[in-house]
């Protein structure tokens, strides 16, 4: 996972949800089922979030455009569930068996339902077949019925939200994750999501693994051994891989602070000085002093 910034909302978007969202209101404080007119179909919307995360879905970095994507209600709507059994992926089908959820309400987060937001792209399979109506929060029991005035702390990380992933999420060699340090958002997160399942993600992710890990080995051995050339190659290849454009940049970054104990802003900073000191060096006439062959071109 990898944290994105949100899109902008359309301009009229308050407008075009407000009456929608007041009878969702008046039907919930009547004690009745809202109707959800699904607003946030409209491909406008969904073609800001599809820019903002590079067709990536928000959950497992997968280009969420190779399986039909949807706008996710990051705190879920309708219901809230909670995990029975976390079951498994179906061998080479990609689909989910054994997995199981009970409902602890039969009302979600229903003013959340048209909040900007709360809305994310997310592929079909994180969506519809490992997330559902899971919500976890650190709170337990979990407050329920939900209610706006409620405090609760979700744990499930949020590509838009205030933690940043890599804070939470480590990855091996070979693509396998686990939680960074026991951290609660870490695990409830890849339970939600079944980002630990082999055929669809862990598979994929190994390539990417793989090239990130033997990069950040080769960058700090270049570096004990001064070899700034060699450096250079695998700063500039780990800062490609981690791109936010690319697929599963959010685990490349991850390996980069296990590995190097960067930061993604001090990795590029660092791939940035190893390319300036890789520039030829010519002589100004003009000052008898050495500059970087090109500075000063416009």
């Amino acid at each position: 996972m990898l944290g994105f910034r949100r899109p902008k909302r359309p301009r009229g978007f308050a407008k075009e949800v407000g009456a929608v969202r007041r009878a969702v209101a008046s039907a919930c404080a009547a004690g009745q089922a809202p109707d959800f007119l699904p607003l946030w179909r409209k491909d406008e919307y969904k073609r800001k979030f599809v820019a903002a995360q590079h067709g990536k879905c928000g959950y497992c970095e997968t280009y969420s455009l190779n399986h039909p994507p949807a706008i996710e209600h990051y705190a879920p709507k309708g219901e809230v569930q909670a995990l029975a059994n976390e079951g498994i992926e179906a061998d080479g089908l990609y689909g989910v068996r054994d997995r199981a959820t009970r409902q602890i309400s039969s009302t979600g987060y229903h003013w959340l339902a048209y909040d900007w937001n709360n809305w994310l792209l997310a592929c079909e399979r994180c969506n519809t077949g490992w997330k559902r109506s899971l919500f976890p929060v650190r709170e337990h029991p979990h407050p329920c019925p939900p209610g706006s005035g409620q405090r609760y702390t979700p744990l499930l990380l949020n590509p838009f939200g205030v933690e940043d992933p890599v804070d939470h999420l480590e990855f091996s060699a070979l693509g396998d994750i686990i939680a960074r340090n026991g951290s609660e958002y870490g695990e409830a997160t890849i339970l939600t999501l079944g980002l630990s399942r082999r055929e669809s993600l862990r598979n994929v992710r190994q390539g990417f693994a793989e090239d990130a890990t033997r990069h950040a080995r080769g960058l700090e051995q270049a570096l004990v051994d001064g070899k700034l050339d060699s450096a250079q190659i695998h700063a500039e290849a780990l800062v490609s891989l981690g791109g936010e454009e690319r697929l599963h940049a959010g685990m490349v970054r991850s390996i980069v602070l296990s590995r190097l104990g960067m930061r993604w802003p001090q990795m590029k900073m660092l791939a940035e000085k190893l390319a300036a000191k890789a520039r030829p060096q010519t002589k100004d006439p003009a000052f008898g002093v050495r500059k970087s062959m090109g500075e000063g071109k416009r």
